[in-house]
């Protein structure tokens, strides 16, 4: 600001020339120095706002980034998500055709779903345009993605750049079907790419170069964002030979975040630099308006500074505006997050209610059968023949009471995957031989008979799952005779069929002329709990779990199960299982049944530790019977002090409960298996328990256990080898 001369000065001018010299002097003094200090003000402000541009270039960049990936992360979750929903379609239709496949890539709307084996070689394929096996081979053929095939728990999805600058996003699972793997591909065109993808060149729409210079942003040495020119139809940024001149310039003289004067064809410029997360941004301006700034003095000043504060109000004004919608943004993600986890708990609270109505009527059924007939045995005090009645009345009621809560734990281990498959030598002839022979025994009450077709098989050795298979086929061809009328027939044939990949492939067909099944019900047979409204004279209504259960078993074996009927004519079922073949030298042989359970434990003294009053009661007249000495321990820690107290090998084997208050049976065992004498280690522990989970027979071999079954499977005749080979005769 040029300060008037005072009134005193102002006459000594007036008085004298050299005086009028002397203001011209000062004038000029004045305003060389306000101008100098206008000047070193105006570039301290463009100093500033260089460094305003640099910051937010730096902390939207980083935002940029962050979006980028997460929308292609986005993506790549959904493609190996549709590459899970795809394998598990595939094994639940049994096909992975062409055909199939184009059904299901319709279905997730992708471009490409392709099957290979372990290899990486193409099974089979549905694409669509260009993008197919062929174009991703060498990708589908390195290890991270054939890792999968070998790791059935581990999955792969990565985005390929194509050539054309065209992405495709894969998901790779493995085969629940088969050996191989199933991957998912969505492609997009570099178009497509380039509008889902924020670029920096988006940051500079507001920084005119009137207000705020020319802006360059550049990333090794290569223009990726500016403002000072137009991008080209490629989308490459050609700056001018003065502008190249000027960043280079810059580059020369200036330090990160200073403002220095750089020369260019005469003209000077204002410029600065900064580095922004993985880029350099050069910002620059013509000094020229600084100089008219600084000749206006104060003018110039507050312009200067009203531009620089409306540069700033209008950058904050545009960040808050961002943050407020990404704010509300995230704000209708986790909305939609909430109602998704609502409609999911809803859905899951209403399987829960379905479950426990079923199975509360299922189980009011036998209960109330079983409580009615001891009233009914109690009105008849008399009457023996009434009473043998009950008795047969209540043992078949508990026996449907069995069945259901046996059913409903192997349709939870199932579900759970808590089932493994122990596959061992068998001779499936003489396996299919035993099947037949229980179900003759069950057929002889119902008067149904049984045709059994065992035809010649290539390879009779196998390695399967005995109690699966058993399980598999009496649950079916039991069925078969329950539903079946007086006079029917069940008939069974096991042949073998085309093999799949090398491995003998076993075709069990059991068809039955009884009452078949409704088309309605058909649909539904594999629901569990579901029952055909038809029933048949003299057989029970069953548990509904049967089916399920077998379907559950076909799976897990590996193959296939399907099913024709006709109400009032019959059903046909048809299961094609894949097994091992294996050499007769490895089938072990045959074992000597024992002697009967009459003798089976006589003298055989016996700890029996058990909680419930009514187990203890049954456990001693069963062992006592069979003529063991059995002495009862109430709990666990009474059966630890009796062991301590006796005297050594005074107990043959120890019965021990699992489930017990305070000590319970895996404790017990643990204490006992420590005390200081010969007998704890050697004296044979045995977990009778009804939890029969794999899980619980690992812990009961943990604490030190022989052997661990289920209440109905330790019996009488398991007890009856000696003493010395108890853990080797129980199964567990």
């Amino acid at each position: 600001m040029i300060d008037a001369p005072d009134h005193a000065a102002q006459e000594r001018g007036n008085r004298s020339a050299g005086a009028w010299l002397l203001v011209a002097l000062l004038g000029i003094a004045l305003s060389v120095v306000a101008g100098m200090m206008s000047y070193g003000y105006t570039t301290a402000q463009a100093e500033q706002r260089f460094a305003d541009v640099v910051d937010y270039v730096a902390t939207q960049s980083l935002s940029y980034d962050a979006f980028n990936s997460a929308y292609t992360t986005k993506n790549l979750i959904r493609v190996m998500e549709i590459a899970g929903e795809a394998a598990r379609d595939m094994e639940r239709d049994g096909s992975v055709d062409n055909a199939m496949l184009e059904q299901y890539a319709d279905q997730f709307n992708v471009s490409a779903l392709i099957v290979t084996d372990a290899s990486g070689n193409l099974v089979s394929e549905s694409s669509t345009g260009d993008m197919d096996y062929g174009s991703l081979a060498t990708y589908l053929k390195e290890s991270p993605v054939l890792e999968v095939a070998t790791h059935p728990l581990k999955s792969y999805t990565a985005r390929i750049t194509l050539a054309d600058d065209s992405v495709a996003d894969i998901g790779c699972v493995t085969r629940q079907d088969g050996e191989g793997i199933v991957i998912a591909v969505r492609h997009q065109g570099a178009k497509a790419v380039a509008s889902n993808t924020l670029k920096l060149q988006s940051l500079l729409d507001g920084y005119e170069t009137i207000d705020s210079g020319n802006i360059v942003i550049e990333s090794d040495g290569k223009v990726v964002a500016t403002n000072a020119v137009e991008p080209t139809v490629l989308g490459v940024f050609d700056l001018p030979a003065t502008d190249v001149f000027i960043v280079d310039g810059i580059k020369d003289r200036c330090l990160a975040g200073k403002v220095r004067l750089v020369n260019a064809d005469g003209e000077w410029y204002l410029g600065t630099f900064g580095k922004a997360h993985k880029f350099y941004v050069y910002t620059y301006a013509s000094a020229q308006r600084y100089f008219e700034v600084a000749a206006a003095v104060a003018a110039g000043v507050l312009v200067l500074y009203g531009g620089v504060i409306a540069v700033v109000v209008t950058v904050r004004r545009r960040a808050d505006r961002r943050r407020l919608t990404d704010l509300l943004q995230q704000e209708r993600d986790y909305g939609d997050k909430l109602a998704k986890a609502a409609r999911e708990a809803s859905s899951a609270n209403s399987a829960k209610t379905e479950f426990l109505r079923r199975m509360s009527h299922d189980l009011r059924t036998p209960i109330n059968g079983i409580r009615g007939m001891v009233e009914v045995g109690d009105a008849n005090a008399d009457d023996l023949q009434k009473q043998t009645e009950c008795r047969s009345k209540i043992w078949t009621a508990s026996g449907l009471l069995l069945d259901l809560a046996n059913e409903a734990l192997d349709m939870s281990r199932l579900e759970s995957g808590q089932v493994d498959l122990n596959l061992v030598p068998i001779n499936l002839v003489a396996l299919n031989c035993e099947v037949r022979d229980i179900l003759e025994r069950q057929a002889e009450e119902r008067l149904v008979t049984i045709i059994s077709d065992q035809q010649t098989l290539n390879h009779p050795y196998a390695r399967v799952s005995v109690t699966h298979l058993k399980r598999l086929l009496l649950n079916i061809a039991g069925n078969a005779v329950k539903y079946n009328r007086q006079g029917g027939y069940v008939r069974l044939v096991c042949r073998e069929v085309e093999p799949a990949d090398g491995v003998p492939v076993y075709e069990y067909t059991i068809a039955d002329n009884g009452i078949g099944m409704s088309e309605e019900f058909q649909k539904h047979l594999y629901e569990p709990f579901c029952r055909e409204e038809q029933q048949v004279e003299g057989a029970s209504s069953g548990t509904g779990l049967g089916a399920p259960i077998a379907k559950q078993l076909v799976e897990l074996m590996g193959g296939t199960m399907s099913f024709t009927s006709v109400l009032g004519q019959g059903t046909t079922f048809t299961i094609r299982l894949p097994f091992e073949k294996c050499d007769r030298s490895e089938i072990p042989q045959a074992v000597p049944a024992d002697a009967g359970d009459g003798d089976a434990l006589q003298g055989l003294r016996v700890l029996l530790v058990e909680d419930n009053d009514l187990n203890a009661e049954i456990a001693q007249f069963t062992l006592s019977r069979a003529g063991a000495i059995v002495t009862h321990a109430k709990d666990g820690e009474s059966a630890v002090e009796m062991f301590a107290a006796s005297v050594p090998h005074e107990y043959d084997v120890v019965l021990m409960d699992i489930m017990m208050p305070g000590i319970d049976g895996l404790e017990a065992t643990r204490q006992i298996r420590a005390l200081d004498r010969e007998d704890a280690a050697t004296t044979p522990i045995i977990a009778v328990s009804a939890n029969a989970f794999a899980d619980d027979r690992r812990l009961s071999r943990e604490a030190g256990m022989d052997a661990h079954g289920s209440v109905e499977k330790v019996g009488v005749r398991a007890l009856a080898a000696p003493v010395s080979d108890i853990r080797n005769q129980l199964i567990s």
